[in-house]
């Protein structure tokens, strides 16, 4: 669609949103989501569950909503680093954002690992 119009559909820190404050976001949501996939999708527990998808879409639409006007709220690098590229292409320069998301997501994504490794420990 970006290459047909000139609108971005990157995240975006929020206008006047300190970047700290955006990575927080995506670290938090981030965590959130990936805390959710690894408990209804992966534990031994929960096998046969048919809402797994439910939570999981409901965890990113209660994100979105909340950080969306924060960081962007992309919660996932690859989101964040598609749209930034083909701005990029057209000529943007949004791609100096991609390290929030980077640092974020990955940051988050390893925190819930771990804790889901120290509370689920079979």
């Amino acid at each position: 669609i970006y290459l047909f119009t000139d609108k971005t559909f990157a995240p975006t820190p929020g206008e006047g949103v300190a970047v700290w404050k955006a990575v927080v976001a995506e670290i938090i949501c981030t965590f959130a989501l990936a805390s959710v996939v690894l408990s209804v999708a992966t534990a031994k527990k929960l096998e046969g569950n048919y809402i797994y998808g439910l939570a999981i879409g409901l965890t990113v639409t209660a994100s979105a909503y909340s950080v969306g006007s924060i960081s962007g709220g992309a919660f996932n690098p690859a989101v964040a680093a598609g749209p930034m590229l083909m701005d990029t292409i057209k000529g943007g320069a949004l791609i100096g954002n991609l390290w929030i998301y980077i640092v974020g997501c990955l940051a988050g994504g390893a925190l819930a690992a771990y804790t889901f490794k120290f509370f689920n420990q079979e």
